[in-house]
This record gives C-alpha cells, structure tokens and sequence, in this order.
C-alpha cells in the first residue's frame, strides 16, 4: 500500500511573459500545509480511482475520474493497473494547483508501485505539468517559496498555460523556508479559468509590455524576498499588494467576479497583510502573525462573504510531499 500527502499552493504571478531576454515564464509562489492531495494506492490489474464524499468513499464516475485515468496511463506499464482512493476532496479550479499536485500523487503512486525509478521532474514531464510555471511541482517536491527560472524562449512555443505547453518544467531559481505566519486563504463560491479559456486569455494579453516586466522584477527582488530574509510580513504584504496592479497578474486580477474583489478589499482592510489573487482565482491569500487575529477575520469573511464560500487558515508547507510504502 502506497499513501501520500501533498502541499497546495498559492501562485503569486507569472514573471516575464515579455521575453526580450529570450526567456519567459518564471513565477513565484507558496507551498500550503492544508488544502493539498490524501491519497492511498495500491496494484491493480485496471485502474480504479474511489474519492470520499461526506464520510462515505463511492467509486468516482466523473470529469475527475477521467482526468486521474489518463495520468496513470500516461506512466503505467503495459498490462497493469492501479487502484487510487483519494481520501480529501481536490478542490479543483479555484487557484490553488490540485492538478499538479493529483497528477504527481497518482504518477509518484505509480513511480514507486511499480520501481520505475522516475524523479519528479520525469513525472512532471510525462503528466504536462510545470510547462509554464514550476511553482506546483517544486511545491510538491521541496515545499516552501519558490522562484522558478521559467523557459528559454526557444525550447517553448509561445505564451501558453502548462495544460497546454509541452515545454519540460522550469527550473529551480530561489527556493526559502517560509516563516511562521498564518496564511488565510478565502474561497468566494467562483470557478477559475481552464483549458481553452486559459488559452486564449494567454494569447489575448501577452506579451506583456517589458515596462511591466521590469516592475513586477523589481518588486520581487528588491521587496519581496527581503521581507522574507528579514521575516518582515508587512513589507512581504505590501509587495503581495503591489504585484495585484502590474503585469499578468493585473490582468488575472482584472477578469476576476466582485465577489473576488470585494473579498479582497475586506481582507484589507479587516487587517490581513496583503490581498492576493492566486493564479486565475478565486483563491484569495493573506497572512497574519497572530491566530487570533487570524479566527477573528476568518469569522469576519464568512459572515460578509456569499453563501458557499470556504475560508482555510493554515501554515507554509516548508518539506513537500509526503509519502509513505
């Protein structure tokens, strides 16, 4: 028997989606202790895959049941299977990277069932993940802050979502040990952009003019990863803040129902550092070096927020994926 237990993540932005330099891509983001995979396998003869609803485990027929099949069978040997029980709902289309983290769950299952010996950056490849931002699979497997490299121009063809990129994935830039605060996360009942959509809004927006670029850079390195070396979450909130109103994230922002934005501003102003949309939403992120201040916005959130929404207050995810044979 197989069990493994992922990060979420929180994606904070594209970087470079411009490319003069003859790179694009690049991003930063955070690995979440909660909000990740649960997941248990073992060997099969064809491939099953049960979710657990309510308490109670059903054999899955569904969108997700046929997203999960085709990972396995992108890695599995010829005339195997493997029996897949995913024991935490996947809170799929809402920011926080369930594809990556399902599709490197069932082809680490898989890796490791069957000894293939495979790293993580194989099976990235093999699942097409991490074909734009490496944030989700160095999230999987280092946990932490994460600034990936993103892609030389030529191995890419063109600005696209990793659902849709063959390129390999990014590799590892800046990767930091993520304090100890409070990350609360608000979940406004909306549904982030996939598949074509996604697509073509890459393709609408970019490139993003180099002014932006060098904005978004200067942020990063000259405010953000500072705050981080001097454990300073107000200046880390601030630069969350300021990478809202520039380059692709401006635009990620843009797209986003009232319902996103309204709940930042009251994360704002309820005293959270920082507001942050992450990846095409409806995830919203902020920090807090007090727990009980964190309860109280929590509190807060949900009474303002719509009907459905979720709010999550966790830690960063500092080790990655864990697994367990």
């Amino acid at each position: 028997m197989f069990e493994i237990k992922t990060p979420s993540r929180i994606h904070m932005t594209l970087i470079d989606m411009n490319g003069s330099f003859g790179r694009i891509d690049g991003s930063v983001g955070l690995a979440l202790s909660d909000g990740g995979v649960w997941m248990r396998a073992k060997k099969s003869d064809v491939v099953t895959v049960t979710e657990w609803s309510d308490g109670s485990a059903r054999e899955t027929k569904s969108d997700f049941a046929d997203y999960v099949q085709k990972v396995a069978q992108c890695i599995l040997p010829k005339n195997t299977g493997i029996e897949l029980e995913f024991l935490s709902p996947a809170r799929q289309h809402v920011g926080l990277g369930s594809g990556t983290q399902i599709a490197l769950s069932v082809a680490t299952a898989v890796n490791d069932l069957y000894s293939l010996g495979k790293s993580v950056r194989e099976l990235a490849q093999l699942t097409r993940r991490g074909g734009t931002s490496g944030v989700g699979v160095l999230a999987f497997e280092r946990g932490g802050f994460i600034m990936d490299a993103g892609h030389k121009a030529e191995t890419k063809s063109g600005f696209l979502p990793s659902s849709k990129s063959n390129a390999s994935p990014a590799d590892l830039m800046l990767r930091m040990d993520f304090p100890d605060w409070d990350v609360v996360v608000a979940l406004p009942p909306a549904c982030g952009i996939s598949g074509n959509a996604e697509k073509n809004f890459f393709q609408k927006h970019c490139p993003i003019p180099i002014v932006d670029v060098q904005k978004v850079s200067h942020i990063i390195l000259m405010q953000m990863i500072p705050s981080l070396v001097e454990n300073e979450i107000e200046g880390f909130g601030n630069a969350v803040n300021a990478l809202q109103k520039v380059g692709f994230k401006k635009y990620e922002v843009d797209i986003q129902p009232e319902s996103v934005k309204a709940t930042a501003a009251l994360m704002l102003k309820s005293g959270l550092y920082g507001a942050g949309v992450s990846s095409f939403g409806p995830a919203v992120y902020g920090f807090s070096e007090n727990k009980k201040q964190s309860e109280e916005i929590r509190s807060i959130l949900l009474e303002k927020m719509p009907q459905g929404s979720d709010v999550l207050i966790t830690k960063a995810n500092n080790t990655g994926a864990k697994k367990h044979v």
